[in-house]
């Protein structure tokens, strides 16, 4: 019998994004696999699944041959525990009171919680203070303690007879290197206990060094399976990212770019929502007429970076400069009214109101074109906006007037390209554009994309996909450890080396 069976699963989020297509998979028991991919692959989301915090669309899925239904089912039944991608626990609770509200039912004393959380803390050679609130402990600490947590309840459960299925989904990206060796250690005891362990990492060194097997995840697909032994990081590198598949798009005058700045960022610091300084002195200048990548992988800092930029997030350092004037300390609304636009990579939470009408949702923020005296709206000139937008971006609709809710999940994501793209702004900050899209949506936002550059405007891509970048960018840098490591023109560097620069390996 099987770790873990999965049979052709999906799932499929609100606005028609695929993040698990069709994955069929088999693991054993006693093996660490690692979980590596380029992009949002759907890594967390297929974890997500095994540990019932999601239920899919269609297809099953077994743990010891326990079909998964639910969360507490998943762990109670099947012995899957899960250390989540950010820490999750309640702030104003002690960390001895998250191990009393573990499994209250069959739990021993607390006091024998305690000396067992303890013992594990002293074998990853951290002591985290169990009676302080979590929101007085650091990241770092508040990991340790989810990860010491998740073991506890391991224990537990393998005590009872099950044999646990252990998942940490980027639960070491706060580690120091010593604790990710004792972790290690701990790791590989747990593995000859009969344990299966996931672990999903950007950090491919401790990926090749910690797994047995190494999956690679892309577009919702498990696109490989190798063994870590003897695997070269290279290699690991190229099949992330050469195995993504992507929309070749031809773009007139490619390479060629103003000889002006449009954006320039000096030393920009920028902190996300825990305090931490995640973007830390970045510099970067994008041109006039230019398409500008940025290769990162999600959730190192691009969306905040491109938050700040926008003006969504302050700075806590350095300065943004926009055709030569500072405009650190300009509003969201003045710098939508001097020329930058932003697409939000959720662009069905972030650019649409779901009971609006398709209408509305193309129209909103351009009322300077259906307003007179900037103060009555005409009815007529807000129809023929829409109509036009539908029109030019391929958005399948009963008519303007439809809910866009009412609308396929790709034409939703048309309407908000639609109206983001349709303002033609001089710079365009762009997040994980392709995220979710199908071919053809992909295909038409490039096309849009050089169709921008034809009018001499400007575009910042921020995107894992290094194949994608490299067929339609005048320019690539790379962000790395919260600053840019290097920019290259495509012909002048190959997919696996900035792959490898992305990844942080050089």
């Amino acid at each position: 019998m099987k770790a873990v069976k999965l049979v052709d699963v999906v799932k499929t989020f609100v606005g028609g994004v695929r993040a698990v297509d069709h994955v069929s998979l088999e693991l054993d028991e006693g093996v660490l696999y690692g979980f590596v991919g380029p992009n949002g692959a759907g890594k967390s989301t297929l974890t997500n699944l095994i540990s019932g915090y999601l239920i899919p669309d269609s297809g099953e899925i077994y743990v010891h041959g326990v079909r998964v239904l639910d969360y507490h089912q998943a762990v109670l039944s099947a012995g899957v525990v899960k250390v989540e991608q950010h820490p999750n626990l309640a702030p104003h609770l002690t960390p001895m009171e998250h191990l009393a509200l573990l499994l209250p039912n069959t739990i021993p004393e607390a006091d024998a919680l305690r000396g067992e959380a303890e013992s594990i803390m002293r074998r990853l050679g951290v002591m985290v203070e169990l009676d302080r609130r979590v929101e007085e402990l650091s990241i770092g600490h508040q990991r340790v303690f989810e990860i010491t947590k998740a073991l506890i309840l391991c224990n537990l459960l393998h005590d009872s007879g099950m044999k646990p299925i252990l998942i940490l989904d980027e639960a070491t990206a706060f580690l120091p290197i010593q604790q990710k060796l004792a972790l290690k250690e701990y790791l590989r005891e747990l593995v000859d206990k009969g344990y299966t362990i996931i672990l999903i990492s950007h950090d491919l060194s401790e990926v090749l060094d910690v797994s047995d097997e190494i999956l690679v995840m892309s577009g919702g697909r498990i696109v490989a399976k190798l063994e870590a032994r003897n695997l070269d990081v290279s290699e690991l590198v190229k099949s992330m990212f050469e195995m993504v598949e992507v929309t070749e798009v031809k773009i007139a005058g490619r390479g060629v770019v103003g000889s002006k700045p449009i954006l320039s960022m000096e030393s920009v610091k920028v902190r996300d929502d825990r305090g931490v300084e995640i973007v830390d002195g970045l510099s970067l200048e994008v041109m006039e007429g230019e398409i500008h990548g940025v290769a990162v992988l999600p959730g190192t800092g691009e969306k905040e970076l491109a938050e700040a930029i926008y003006g969504v997030r302050p700075l806590s350092g350095g300065r943004i400069l926009f055709r030569g004037k500072d405009i650190s300390g300009l509003s969201v609304s003045e710098r939508k009214r001097i020329g930058i636009g932003f697409l939000s990579d959720d662009r069905v939470r972030d650019g649409l109101i779901p009971e609006a009408t398709v209408e509305d949702n193309l129209t909103i923020g351009s009322e300077e074109f259906f307003t007179r005296n900037k103060l009555i709206i005409d009815p007529r000139l807000k129809e023929r906006l829409a109509e036009k937008l539908v029109k030019e971006f391929s958005i399948v609709t009963k008519g303007v007037k439809a809910p866009v809710g009412t609308l396929s999940g790709g034409n939703m994501q048309r309407v908000y390209l639609g109206r983001v793209m349709g303002r033609r702004q001089p710079l365009l900050i762009a997040l994980h554009p392709t995220v979710g899209l199908d071919p053809m949506g992909a295909n038409l936002f490039f096309e849009k994309v050089a169709e921008r550059k034809r009018q001499g405007l400007s575009t910042l891509i921020f995107s894992p996909n290094v194949k994608e970048l490299m067929m339609t960018c005048d320019r690539i840098s790379v962000m790395s450890g919260g600053r840019i490591v290097g920019t290259f023109r495509p012909e002048e560097v190959s997919v696996e080396k900035v792959g490898m620069m992305v990844s942080g390996v050089t």
